[in-house]
């Protein structure tokens, strides 16, 4: 059908959704004049948070005292609050509680668009996504079309993400299952999944249900040991305590063979992973399936779908959170947690708003704009390093993923802020004769264990590279190849300003730029 049937608009830049993700980016784009608009299904900014989490307690933290007035450095334990350069409206002045509540995120996010003066438009749900030419051809609900030369979904998961199991259809879903504790009243539950929305699931379930497993082929995996905050968090897991002290619950280590619907309950057959393969028919009640969200790409024509990876979860973006097989279409907030899954933070709102930040740098980029960056004496960059560990959220938040960088140039260095390490790597580096990187990382042990491990010395520079805790690191690349890195010893607080921390990464730097100079004038 010709666009010109039907009320037509032509926008550089069109965002699918208006979470936290495309509402930081329309922040971005707002500010550097930009030709946009935000398209939102729902009636106000934020509603998916008006129904998730189902029990209404956010589990990203928000901390409103750290004993520290410097604004950026605060935004390194504020989990909620979307970026702005003058730091105006933060989410601390919503909420008081440190897991706040859902509600209060919603009332943010309206505010934080009404006072930016975001452009959205609500009550547009996008239908299908096609291309008319070079453009991408979006159609709401109504007819109306909007032609776009950029699109960025921001939309989030809007499916959940159901196993592959015979019968699991029987099962309700944690999008519609009841919340109401009376209907679970002295009830046997299985709750299929162990992740957060399970383990919220199963603890809003203790007081009123007689029976709680909760079941998944693999082990809990604990984000105070991996680091990761998509990993089970201990203000759910109140019902481990259940089940290791003998009160009935469980949680099971099994594949679900099938479930079977008998006179009203539910005959479910499992097969132990730790138990010698041993199969057991157990009976519920109810079966609830608390198995996360995946990407739809139902709105996508054949011509437009972008391709996935992780289980077709994700989709799979290159390193300027671009679709690998569809240019032009890019991709912001939990959706690029394909990038850094199980890494860093991509899949939430204190990750990736630093990822909406970068993908509006890299468009500029792309429109000829210069990266942000600025310019000091070589001996005066080790200081810049520290001054950025000590201070940025990216880093802090986006640990490994997002970094600063910084190249020689003559007796200067150029020093740039807060862009992915892949993308700078790929785009950059491959450009100059030297070229240092700047992340914040943990150690790589995996059996690393926070309350039984030995720790160096906090002075024990030349051991600097055992530490475990998030510490800097500064990388060396001539080109893309890796060539030296130094590990700035990790501390307590967080806090590197003392001499053991300045002397020995300064002197790296030097020696490092020393040898490629030395290379060049014999060359």
């Amino acid at each position: 059908m010709n666009s010109t049937e039907h009320n037509t608009q032509h926008i550089d830049h069109i965002i699918i959704g208006a979470g936290p993700a495309g509402v930081q980016l329309g922040y971005y784009f707002e500010r550097d004049q930009k030709d946009y608009l935000i398209l939102e299904a729902g009636e106000q900014p934020g509603n998916f948070y008006k129904k998730f989490p189902r029990h209404r307690k956010l589990i990203s933290i928000n901390k409103r005292f750290t004993g520290s007035d410097n604004p950026e450095f605060n935004m390194r334990h504020d989990w909620n609050s979307l970026l702005s350069d003058d730091y105006s409206l933060l989410f601390k002045d919503y909420d008081k509680e440190f897991f706040p509540q859902a509600d209060s995120l919603v009332t943010y996010m309206q505010d934080y668009v009404n006072h930016f003066d975001i452009k959205v438009r609500c009550n547009t749900r996008v239908v299908n996504i096609d291309k008319e030419g070079a453009l991408y051809r979006l159609t709401d609900q109504n007819g109306n079309v909007f032609l776009a030369k950029k699109l960025i979904v921001a939309s989030g998961f809007l499916k959940p993400h159901i196993p592959q199991i015979k019968g699991i259809e029987l099962a309700e879903n944690y999008t519609e299952m009841s919340i109401d504790t009376k209907d679970y009243e002295n009830q046997t539950v299985l709750v299929i999944g162990k992740g957060n929305s399970a383990f919220e699931t199963a603890d809003h379930l203790v007081s009123s249900a007689a029976i709680i497993h909760l079941c998944s082929p693999n082990s809990v995996n604990f984000a105070w040991k991996t680091h990761y905050v998509g990993h089970l968090r201990a203000v759910n897991n109140n019902v481990l305590d259940t089940y290791q002290l003998k009160s009935q619950n469980a949680v099971l280590d099994a594949e679900i063979m099938s479930i079977e619907c008998v006179n009203q309950r539910f005959k479910v057959l499992f097969k132990y992973k730790h138990a010698e393969g041993e199969l057991e028919e157990l009976w519920y009640d109810k079966v609830l399936c608390c198995t996360g969200f995946a990407i739809d790409t139902s709105l996508f024509s054949e011509e437009t779908k972008p391709e996935l990876t992780i289980k077709d979860k994700y989709p799979k973006l290159n390193n300027d959170f671009e679709s690998v097989n569809q240019k032009n279409m890019y991709f912001a907030g939990t959706l690029t947690h394909s990038l850094d899954y199980k890494m860093a933070t991509s899949g939430f709102i204190h990750g990736f708003r630093y990822n909406s930040r970068a993908l509006n740098t890299i468009l500029n980029k792309k429109q000829g704009e210069h990266y942000p960056e600025v310019t000091c004496n070589n001996e005066d960059v080790a200081q810049l390093v520290l001054d950025q560990v000590n201070e940025s959220g990216a880093m802090w938040q986006q640990p490994g993923f997002i970094g600063d960088y910084f190249y020689p140039d003559g007796d200067k260095v150029h020093y740039g802020f807060s862009l992915p390490i892949n993308h700078v790597l790929e785009s950059l580096a491959k450009e100059k004769r030297q070229f240092f990187t700047v992340t914040l990382e943990y150690g790589i042990d995996a059996d690393f264990d926070p309350f039984t491990a030995n720790r160096i010395h906090r002075e024990n520079v030349a051991a600097s590279d055992h530490s475990q805790f998030l510490h800097p690191i500064i990388r060396e690349y001539q080109g893309t190849e890796l060539v030296s890195e130094h590990h700035v010893i990790e501390d307590l607080l967080a806090i590197w300003k003392e001499d053991i921390h300045l002397h020995p990464l300064q002197s790296f730097i030097n020696e490092a730029i020393r040898l490629v100079q030395k290379t060049e004038e014999l060359a």
